[in-house]
């Protein structure tokens, strides 16, 4: 049963206490008590509201919080939804650099050294279907090779298509202007991602 089945005015006595005559004082405890009972019950539908809803906007004195944690919006229909951008900037790390995908579905990665693996990782539980594009730069426009890793997972590439990206066995990253873009996608958390060579995208002439 819901919080709010326990606010019950319509238990309320309003035709009490009845004008011009003695009133037995219980019935005022009566109504005092369902009063007091229906406002403690919709404090606390209030609060179990505050914490689950999706909001437009923080409400007073709290932080924007609309994590809906896994939960599923079924039947709807979505107009105008946009999704999160991330530039990594220049990355010169000679260890694996991780690229999450709890960070954000496009993001622009810049290598500004040679032979970096990136390492995608932060993926969602197992059993959903999770997607991240890479937009990928050269800082200089210097040829930088770079590997792919998913951790302690495997990484699928279709062969034929992967090829077409390679330079000599290797992938190359070759342009500080024109990205490299590369789809990056799971369905059991990480434990197997796939990879697609999307192309090298110039400016239209």
């Amino acid at each position: 049963m819901a919080d709010s089945d326990n606010i019950i005015p319509e238990q309320i006595d309003e035709t009490y206490p009845v004008a011009g005559q003695d009133n037995d004082s219980q019935g005022f405890r009566d109504n005092f008590a369902i009063i007091q009972s229906s406002l403690s019950s919709t404090k606390t539908a209030l609060q179990d509201l505050e914490s689950k809803v999706l909001l437009k906007d923080a409400l007073t004195n709290t932080i924007l919080d609309n994590d809906l944690q896994g939960n599923i919006i079924s039947n709807g229909v979505i107009k105008g939804v946009s999704q999160e951008h991330f530039n990594t900037g220049n990355i010169t790390g000679s260890n694996d650099t991780i690229i999450e995908w709890s960070t954000a579905a496009y993001q622009d990665v810049t290598l500004a050294a040679n032979g970096l693996t990136l390492s995608l990782s932060g993926w969602p539980d197992s059993g959903v279907y999770a997607k991240m594009r890479l937009a990928i730069r050269s800082n200089t426009g210097d040829n930088r090779t770079v590997n792919f890793s998913a951790g302690a997972g495997t990484i699928r590439v279709n062969q034929s298509n992967w090829d077409t990206a390679l330079t000599a066995g290797d992938f190359v990253v070759e342009s500080a202007t024109s990205p490299t873009i590369i789809d990056a996608w799971t369905v059991d958390g990480g434990i197997t991602v796939f990879l697609e060579y999307i192309g090298n995208f110039t400016i239209l002439s």
